[in-house]
């Protein structure tokens, strides 16, 4: 829960600060300008005012489905909102606030992560994906298997011949992707109900607000040689988040 509370904990700070903004539009300029301006600042005031009410809707949904567990399907479109709209600020705040970027962007994924286990979905294995980052694959190996899969001869050097053993035993899509683009293209065209996602914390969390509303489950990878580099990843955990959501349905 410790890493969960510093993306948590920036969000409410994000809130304040805006909070506090308003309150200083209101104090500065609405109440001391008797022209046509003060109209138009009341109702870029209201507009906030209301972002702001959806924004804190929102968070307390977020809080209450960490806290009991549990799904909020009427709250999901203020959730989505808050976690997409302040991401952006949150970050400009950990920076201020000294904070690394990649710490609050591991809590990021843990966040988005439980709120996905809250929903307790159930889907076919064939309206999974689970998207891999090129940089699995060992550096070394000629075979290219970004364009097909299939060109992966499973030799147990990398991580990426275990992922395809499990993907083909529970029936479920997988797309090795190079880039953004090319995730975002298999999205579009496999048109999955949810994804599993294995990429460093950067990439989940671009991955994670780029498919919002869809629910993505992120598996961090490890980068013993550094960043994009031979990658590495848990077999288990990748297996723990396609049986999440076939569990039942296999």
């Amino acid at each position: 829960m410790i890493r969960k509370r510093l993306y948590l904990g920036l969000l409410a700070g994000t809130m304040l600060f805006l909070s506090g903004m308003l309150v200083y539009i209101w104090l500065s300029f609405f109440r001391q300008d008797t022209g046509a301006l003060r109209y138009l600042l009341f109702v870029i005031v209201m507009l906030i005012l209301a972002g702001l009410t959806i924004v804190v809707i929102g968070f307390l949904g977020i809080i209450f489905s960490l806290l009991a567990e549990k799904d909020l399907a009427i709250l999901h479109k203020p959730m989505n909102y808050t976690f997409s709209l302040l991401y952006p600020i949150v970050i400009w705040l950990g920076k201020l606030l000294k904070i690394a970027q990649d710490r609050i962007q591991c809590s990021f994924v843990e966040v988005n992560n439980q709120l996905v286990r809250a929903q307790r979905s159930k889907i076919k294995p064939e309206k999974l994906l689970v998207l891999l980052p090129h940089c699995l694959q060992t550096a070394e190996c000629t075979k290219r298997i970004t364009i097909r899969t299939e060109n992966c001869v499973r030799c147990g050097n990398c991580p990426v011949g275990g992922i395809l053993d499990l993907c083909d035993y529970y029936g479920v899509h997988v797309k090795i992707a190079t880039g953004g683009t090319i995730a975002r293209d298999a999205v579009k065209k496999l048109k999955p109900q949810a994804i599993v996602a294995v990429a460093c914390e950067r990439d989940l969390t671009s991955g994670i607000l780029d498919c919002i509303p869809l629910p993505v489950l992120g598996v961090p990878n490890t980068k013993p040689n550094g960043p994009c580099f031979n990658t590495l990843v848990n077999l288990t955990d990748v297996e723990k988040a396609i049986l999440f959501f076939v569990a039942e349905a296999v």
